[in-house]
């Protein structure tokens, strides 16, 4: 099972194979909720620090989302739609959940 680290805390939780990014952070215990069903795409945005390849590919709807943000780089993700393969990933939460 991947473990994803959860920074700047450094928490780590291992979760199965195909969950998203989202499903590790909450089962860390992050009170993470994603709105982006009505629309506030930054409810879940992470910046994704290590992992990359481990990661499925952005889709197109993730990437013209991210476009419209303010905020975004290269290491930007919605935890929502990020899903795990086999691979470590490292994260940054970002906003109220940053510590």
């Amino acid at each position: 099972m991947p473990t994803v680290t959860i920074m700047p805390s450094g928490k780590t939780q291992e979760v199965p194979e195909g969950s998203t990014l989202l499903a590790a952070i909450q089962a860390a215990g992050f009170p993470m909720e994603c709105k982006c069903n009505t629309g506030k795409f930054d409810s879940c945005h992470i910046f994704l620090l290590e992992g990359k390849k481990g990661l499925a590919k952005m889709t197109k709807e993730e990437n013209e989302r991210l476009e419209n943000m303010i905020g975004v780089a290269t290491k930007s993700r919605f935890a929502c739609l990020a899903t795990l393969g086999t691979e470590d990933a490292k994260i940054e939460l970002l906003g109220a959940l940053s510590g």
